[in-house]
């Protein structure tokens, strides 16, 4: 199979037939400390946690840092096998990796403690952000925590966001983050704004990369300016989970 330019933003594709480009990309993201990061910032030494679409496993294994177990829940075999390569090279033994998505988490009730779905490509639509969030309530404990970390509205493609998709990325279908935060707003969720660059060693790696990803028009401007280094606004979404009791 003879690969193309760019997937022109098809993540499902990327997913599925290029996990190495995946791979590739979010190691360069991972110099910005983006994950390790955010694995400091939600309080989850000594916690059972579940990484939701841990892909990977790049923010899956900073978390296994500090928590006393995490386990990665993603669909695609291609993700997972990287991801349990890793592991075993890297000797690590409080993570597990399983199939599953956002609205199906294959484990018992009220059996965690924290829940994070960071950059979840599932959550595109109102319906699927309420099933996950009803999903993580199924099995966090009581006062656990859910997170979602993703970019912020009007981010995605990072700083070449208008290049990518024009002005007006409000419109339906364009911009997740719009709806995203809408709905995680909805639902009482909190949420904290952070900036991050993500820095890359060479024009063919960016492009190889990120213009992969991102399409011919990131393509085409990267090449015009010679642009090596990409902004990102990423956002923390939060919400403690009480569990009702039963007794009168």
């Amino acid at each position: 199979m003879t690969k193309p330019e760019t997937i022109e933003n098809r993540w499902d594709i990327l997913y599925r037939d290029y996990p190495e480009v995946f791979e590739a990309f979010a190691e360069v993201m991972g110099r910005s400390r983006p994950a390790k990061d955010f694995a400091k910032m939600l309080h989850v030494k000594d916690k059972i946690v579940v990484d939701v679409a841990s892909g990977t496993g790049r923010s899956t294994f900073p978390l296994a840092r500090y928590a006393r177990k995490v386990i990665g829940i993603e669909p695609e075999e291609a993700m997972r096998k990287i991801a349990r390569q890793t592991m075993k090279q890297n000797g690590i033994k409080n993570v597990v990796f399983r199939k599953g998505t956002s609205d199906r988490i294959p484990l018992p009730d009220h059996s965690v403690d924290i829940v994070v779905a960071m950059g979840s490509a599932s959550f595109y639509s109102r319906e699927n952000i309420e099933r996950f969030v009803t999903e993580s309530e199924r099995i966090l404990v009581n006062d656990g925590v859910i997170y979602s970390i993703d970019l912020a509205p009007g981010w995605y493609g990072g700083d070449l966001a208008s290049v990518i998709y024009g002005p007006s990325r409000r419109k339906k279908g364009v911009d997740g983050g719009f709806i995203r935060s809408d709905t995680f707003a909805a639902l009482g969720f909190k949420h904290k704004d952070f900036y991050r660059f993500q820095e890359f060693d060479s024009l063919d790696h960016i492009l190889s990369t990120y213009g992969f990803i991102f399409g011919k028009k990131a393509i085409d401007y990267i090449k015009a300016h010679d642009k090596t280094t990409i902004k990102w606004k990423w956002r923390i979404f939060s919400k403690q989970v009480h569990i009702k009791s039963d007794s009168p």
